[in-house]
């Protein structure tokens, strides 16, 4: 009697484990991000020009980007768009982006504004999707351009933010 009811036990047992339904993925949910850059001018060919910029404060640490921009005018206030590409410890991230340049002050200090979106990446932005605006300052005295992006982003479906990117 006693084997039979150990027996009737542990099969009920795992007929109600496999009862269970597996947890399934959590569905990605949008996070708020907001970086900080500073960066100079690499080089000028026209109205084309690459920038570099350091990555200062990122849910994703520190990093490095290089936009490859274009000037559609030639006076200020000047419009632009470029391509961003940013390389952190966890991966690359893409961005296509459009911005204004102010008209400069005495001083050469102008403001800077734009808009961003992420088109591809690697390893743990592979995936990743992200809309952002962006404002700052740029010198054309010392060639020298602040800005700080805020937006929000959203990892791939059961994709994982990186050991670093934190919200």
């Amino acid at each position: 009697m006693r084997r039979a009811l150990v027996l009737s036990l542990s099969t009920i047992g795992s007929a109600a484990a496999l009862a269970v339904p597996v947890a399934a993925t959590a569905a990605p949910t949008s996070k708020s991000f907001t970086e900080v850059e500073s960066g100079t001018r690499l080089s000028t060919n026209g109205n084309k020009y690459e920038d570099v910029y350091k990555v200062k404060t990122s849910p994703d640490g520190l990093g490095t980007v290089i936009r490859d921009s274009v000037l559609t005018g030639d006076t200020f206030p000047a419009s632009g768009t470029d391509n961003a590409i940013t390389y952190f410890a966890d991966g690359r991230l893409q961005a296509t982006e459009s911005f204004t340049l102010g008209v400069p002050h005495v001083d050469g200090v102008g403001t800077i504004t734009g808009t961003g979106k992420c088109t591809k990446g690697s390893l743990v932005h592979r995936l990743e999707t992200c809309n952002y605006t962006f404002a700052g300052t740029y010198d054309l005295l010392t060639g020298i351009t602040q800005i700080t992006l805020k937006g929000t982003e959203t990892p791939a479906a059961g994709g994982k933010p990186g050991s670093k990117h934190k919200h």
